[in-house]
């Protein structure tokens, strides 16, 4: 499972490719006038690389130690990425991967 964690890289990439396909969207309706079965196609990506983001995400949140994140923390975070996915992952990201990466949360070396 720690490979897993190694791939919270992710999780931000997955917000921009959300964010970029509904700009598709927009601009596919409105002015390329792009039929609505294309655009269902091009909605597969995202929502494929949204769903991995998603359980890195989840499976990261309880790989955390609890000196990093109380069982109460990974409550709340594993509810708002469950709820809000897309939306919670780079405050995730910002929040919880970024300022960890030290010392304070083992690398897969130290099994």
């Amino acid at each position: 499972m720690r490979g897993i964690t190694r791939l919270t890289w992710l999780l931000p990439v997955a917000t921009v490719g959300f964010a970029v396909y509904i700009t598709v969207v927009i601009l596919g309706i409105l002015v390329l006038h792009i039929p609505i079965w294309l655009l269902i196609i091009l909605a597969l990506p995202a929502l494929f690389q949204t769903w991995i983001a998603l359980i890195i995400a989840l499976v990261d949140v309880t790989e955390r130690p609890k000196d990093v994140l109380s069982e109460e923390k990974k409550m709340v975070w594993m509810l708002v990425l469950a709820l809000l996915n897309v939306f919670a992952f780079i405050p995730y990201w910002l929040l919880v991967v970024r300022p960890n990466r030290g010392p304070a949360f083992p690398s897969a070396d130290s099994d």
